[in-house]
């Protein structure tokens, strides 16, 4: 099970409130880990939360999950695409679009995982819509979402 809802930035917390409640039954308290990334006590319900400008998603799910997502607008790229991968470069060929597909799956993954930008990022590579750590395939799946002007990236086990 998969769902995402969308809403407005400022809207976040009723959205996961309303998105939520018909899934569990009773009471539950919302937490976060030392990395930040909120969970259900004592629930196996998992969730993710992105926004973008004033824009939001937020995945559902009943095994781990991580969701980003970016508004699409041009934006100078060349200084992060040096710090890619010879082929994650090749891939995006200096395309803004193709570099937010790279960017939102990875940040979907990270999430996923529980990590941080720092301690991740210059381990990771999405290539061929497959995400490597370490260079090592990961045991995972990375979807997107395409709204009018909004790239969503979702990554579950």
């Amino acid at each position: 099970m998969l769902k995402l809802y969308y809403c407005d930035k400022n809207d976040i917390v009723n959205t996961l409130k309303n998105a939520i409640t018909p899934n569990i039954c009773g009471d539950y308290r919302i937490e976060r880990t030392q990395n930040g990334k909120p969970f259900i006590v004592g629930n196996p319900l998992y969730f993710s939360v992105s926004h973008s400008d004033n824009r939001a998603v937020i995945a559902i799910c009943d095994k781990p999950v991580g969701v980003d997502c970016e508004i699409i607008r041009e934006r100078k790229i060349s200084g992060i695409s040096k710090r890619l991968s010879e082929r994650e470069q090749a891939e995006i060929g200096g395309n803004t679009l193709n570099f937010l597909y790279n960017w939102t799956a990875k940040e979907a993954f990270i999430k996923m995982i529980d990590g941080t930008l720092a301690s991740c990022l210059k381990h990771l590579e999405f290539f061929e819509s497959e995400i490597y750590m370490g260079g090592k395939l990961q045991n995972c799946t990375v979807k997107f979402e395409n709204q009018p002007n909004f790239i969503v990236a979702v990554c579950t086990r």
